[in-house]
């Protein structure tokens, strides 16, 4: 890693064309994941690279770290051409990544998975432990884990530790470009403003930063410039003092959908109650006294409240995935009894859970596939699907959602976060629910994508559709509901109409109404 500040005649030298890219294409068959993209770092700064998924961020990523060749167009590093083969000659020539999935072998201890790429040997060939530790302790102390044993296996560390890791790993070469692909995904606002502490040690010793992130607010925290992709293209590069969420926002999605992250609902809420919940106790709850609330045709009802306050315990009760020890469910009005999420989906009600990779799709399996997963008895006859009719449930589904996807026998597995959850939303549309409960319905996905799906979901709403929804950002929520239920503990600890929004009044009631909400206590609710 570089080490000491840098001098003026470094940064006069170096502060232009340290990297520049310029006319990058790189086409997968058909599709054009770059289509001319251009992109500059100055050295020592950290620079955001923002854009929604499939805008061709993770392409150049792979390129600029070996994975990928390019098709067309330059790209510079220190003045001289550079088309590293494989990642090893990437890395060789200063350029680090920090991919969002983690690269660590669990089994193994900290000072073995830091050294695990260029193992210390000594003079008879062999493993060099007290120099691996050595190197271990040094690495670790640069990225301020001074209080974590190199020898614990890496298995017993939290999240945020292992994020941690992969850096000081990265950091042990001489890098002259880091790259962190959503380094916060996992982290609390505590471990968030950690990370940040050590991005600008690094970028004091010279190194460059580029920061992958959906969270623009991040990016305004920690960042100098910022890059948007859209599409394939570069769109805008801009010093962050100079540009606003709100612009980079339009220069991402477009202005119409930019709009709909800001427009209010102007849903008609009917008389009529889709579903009514009296007093309902899941097997989970630790409480005797239940959850009650009434659910109408057309309506929002959002539901906030902290880690453990048994938002998803209630969803998953209502929709007979977990048992209900006491209360009960009326559908139209009338009482009804779960036992199986096959008798809510006979009742008209899907549900959209918060682990879409385990819970709501079968990523190997075809995009059609997926799609038609909650509707295999209207395409099947004596035991035989008809996959002409799949097919076109899935394509009509897909063009109703916006879908991007290359062919509809892909394997789910091969689309952006986002579209693998409009695959989700696709499989329960096709069935035409009557009631549809989202928990999380955005968690990892960008800005465009969220951006769509909320317009997705009004327009349920102004179909008649009753949409239940619990997410742990505030904002979605006060964007999307009618009316908003906070939870504490187990019970509804209040009711906001959305004349009366704000995060505030949520953050009092999911703490309740004299604790002080600011500061560390609001990690647990992001």
């Amino acid at each position: 890693m570089a080490s000491g500040q840098l001098t003026d005649q470094q940064k006069s030298t170096d502060a232009k064309n340290f990297l520049h890219v310029d006319g990058l294409k790189k086409h997968f068959g058909g599709v054009k994941a770059l289509d001319g993209a251009s992109f500059s770092l100055t050295r020592g700064e950290v620079h955001a690279l923002v854009g929604e998924n499939g805008a061709g961020k993770s392409t150049l990523i792979k390129i600029l770290s070996g994975v990928f060749p390019f098709d067309a167009g330059t790209i510079f590093l220190g003045g001289t051409p550079y088309a590293p083969t494989t990642p090893h000659e990437a890395k060789a020539s200063g350029v680090q990544v920090v991919h969002q999935e983690f690269n660590l072998l669990n089994h193994l201890s900290v000072a073995e998975n830091i050294s695990i790429e260029a193992l210390p040997r000594n003079r008879f060939g062999l493993l060099d432990i007290r120099e691996m530790n050595r190197r271990a302790r040094v690495a670790l102390d640069a990225v301020g884990m001074q209080d974590v044993d190199i020898r614990t296996p890496v298995e017993t560390l939290g999240i945020a530790h292992r994020q941690l890791i992969e850096i000081a790993r990265a950091l042990q070469s001489d890098s002259k470009i880091l790259i962190l692909d959503e380094p916060t995904a996992t982290l609390t606002e505590r471990e968030t403003k950690r990370l940040f502490k050590i991005i600008e040690g690094i970028k004091a010793k010279g190194v460059t930063v580029v920061f992958v992130s959906h969270h623009l607010e991040e990016v305004f925290a920690i960042c100098d410039r910022v890059t948007v992709f859209r599409s394939g293209v570069t769109i805008i590069t801009e010093n962050i003092a100079d540009t606003t969420p709100t612009g980079i926002v339009q220069h991402m999605v477009g202005r119409q959908l930019a709009q709909e992250m800001e427009t209010g609902l102007d849903t008609h809420i009917l008389d009529h109650i889709a579903l009514s919940v009296k007093n309902l106790c899941v097997a989970k709850n630790p409480r005797n006294d239940g959850i009650t609330f009434d659910l109408r045709y057309g309506e929002i009802l959002g539901i906030a409240g902290l880690v453990g306050a048994g938002r998803t315990e209630l969803l998953r009760g209502i929709f007979g995935t977990d048992p209900v020890r006491s209360g009960t469910i009326e559908r139209d009005g009338k009482p009804v009894s779960f036992s199986n999420p096959r008798d809510a989906i006979a009742s008209g009600i899907g549900f959209v859970t918060e682990d879409r990779k385990d819970e709501g799709l079968i990523l190997d399996m075809s995009i059609a596939a997926n799609i038609s997963l909650a509707n295999l008895s209207k395409l099947s006859s004596y035991g035989l699907l008809r996959f002409p009719e799949e097919a076109q449930m899935a394509r009509s589904g897909g063009e109703r959602l916006k879908l991007k996807y290359g062919k509809l026998s892909d394997p789910t597995s091969s689309l952006s976060g986002g579209n693998q959850q409009k695959v989700v939303l696709a499989k329960w549309l096709a069935r035409n629910p009557k009631v549809l409960i989202l928990d999380e319905p955005t968690r990892g996905v960008d800005v465009g994508a969220k951006a769509e799906i909320y317009s997705i979901l009004k327009g349920l709403a102004r179909e008649g559709v009753a949409l239940l929804i619990v997410s742990s950002e505030l904002p979605e929520l006060m964007t999307l509901s009618n009316r908003i239920l906070v939870m504490a503990g187990h019970r509804v600890s209040g009711a906001l109409a959305r004349p009366d929004f704000s995060e505030e009044s949520i953050l009092k009631l999911a703490y309740g109404q004299n604790m002080n909400v600011e500061g560390d206590a609001r990690d647990t609710i992001h």
